[in-house]
């Protein structure tokens, strides 16, 4: 009988990475696929090692298939050293029930703390009607002076209402182990892949993160994460 909780499958030498002071970025699927969009992006611009893979029993019941190939749910762990510590979390698939998030999300912080991870940061579309041509970003966070230090350093709105699905429940788990948090979001209009939002959430964590990335326009980013997509999951 397969296990009721997440299986973590590393790749070989894995587990004894360690990336003290790591940042972890979420990007599994959500409104307007921007978290997705955004790490699928940045990882293409980086070195990236991949770590591990979850299988969450929790997943909806649901195959993908692309060209006559299944396509398994899945979410991974990548590691990128330079320019900074970053642990990307890439993944085509949340699970369909509270307690399943709850279970994916603690094992996920598992692997993320003992791989050296001290700030967790999510990153999800704020569905809206309308959304300005901007793109307006919405920050919280479970520390007020977190909330302070990112303003001072992007333009960003301070986040009240909700945040369902992995991007709130990581960093409200993340406080409970007593690392520090932060979910940004961004403005996202009915369109999935959402690409211009998904620039917006780059941008804004290219600035948070001193990262120095040369970012393209919508339409490179619209093909670079096509490729990657194809790359990574098929």
């Amino acid at each position: 009988m397969r296990s009721l909780v997440t299986e973590v499958v590393f790749e070989p030498g894995a587990e004894d990475l360690h990336a003290n002071g790591a940042i972890l970025i979420e990007g599994l699927p959500g409104v307007g696929l921007v978290a997705k969009v955004a790490v699928a992006y940045m990882l293409s611009r980086f070195q990236a090692r991949k770590v591990c893979r979850f299988y969450s029993p929790y997943f909806p019941s649901l195959i993908y298939i692309q060209d006559g190939r299944l396509v398994p749910t899945f979410a991974d762990l990548y590691l990128v050293e330079k320019p900074t510590p970053i642990l990307f979390l890439y993944g085509n698939s949340q699970p369909s029930s509270s307690y399943g998030q709850y279970e994916l999300c603690e094992k996920i912080l598992d692997v993320a703390v003992d791989l050296g991870a001290s700030f967790i940061m999510t990153l999800g579309g704020y569905g809206k009607e309308e959304v300005s041509e901007a793109r307006e970003v919405y920050v919280s966070s479970t520390r007020p002076e977190t909330i302070m230090r990112v303003i001072r350093k992007i333009p960003a709105k301070i986040y009240a209402g909700q945040i369902v699905g992995a991007a709130g429940l990581l960093i409200t788990l993340a406080d409970e182990r007593g690392l520090d948090n932060l979910s940004m979001l961004i403005e996202a209009s009915e369109m999935t892949p959402d690409y211009y939002a998904a620039k917006r959430a780059i941008e804004s964590v290219n600035t948070l993160l001193d990262l120095g990335l040369k970012i393209e326009d919508v339409d490179g980013i619209s093909r670079t994460y096509i490729s990657t997509l194809y790359r990574i999951e098929f």
